[in-house]
């Protein structure tokens, strides 16, 4: 399984004193213990992700072998095409829909409900089948299973 964490639920992953920790813990388990993979990239998401603490642990987890690197130029060359489709001012996360596209991952991590229905559209995608599912909380554990590894990150 490899997914791609929005910053808002970084410390619920990775903060264990984190009032959210409970529900995202299942991702860190997967991630330390068996075959998971965070997925980043893009200006954008690195933007966000700098203002974080959570910039050593991605180091950590890239060095492990366990954060796979998006190619920054496509996932902002698809972040604006994504922008010159949709114009809704609720939709403020084009760079994980980017990271979709460029990775083929299947799973969001996302506490944001108002970008779900975005997420979740299909005209995003090359297909249907590419659209990914959001992990919110660990009612959505069975999602961390090996069907959902994407080929990028079987390949590293």
């Amino acid at each position: 399984m490899c997914i791609i964490i929005d910053t808002n639920c970084l410390a619920g992953v990775f903060n264990t004193q984190s009032a959210d920790h409970e529900q995202f813990k299942p991702i860190l388990d997967w991630i330390q213990k068996k075959n998971g993979k965070v997925v980043l990239g893009g200006k954008m998401y690195k933007q966000e992700l700098a203002k974080t603490p959570y910039v050593k642990i991605i180091k950590q987890l890239q060095t492990a072998g366990k954060a796979i690197m998006l190619n920054d130029k496509n996932v902002d060359k698809y972040q604006k095409i994504i922008e010159r489709i949709e114009h809704n001012p609720d939709f403020d996360d084009p760079h994980l829909i980017a990271m979709v596209r460029e990775s083929k991952c299947k799973i969001i991590c996302s506490l944001d409900a108002r970008a779900y229905p975005f997420i979740k559209n299909s005209k995003f995608y090359e297909s249907p089948s590419h659209k990914p599912k959001v992990y919110s909380s660990k009612r959505n554990s069975k999602l961390l299973c090996d069907k959902n590894i994407a080929e990028i990150c079987k390949c590293s």
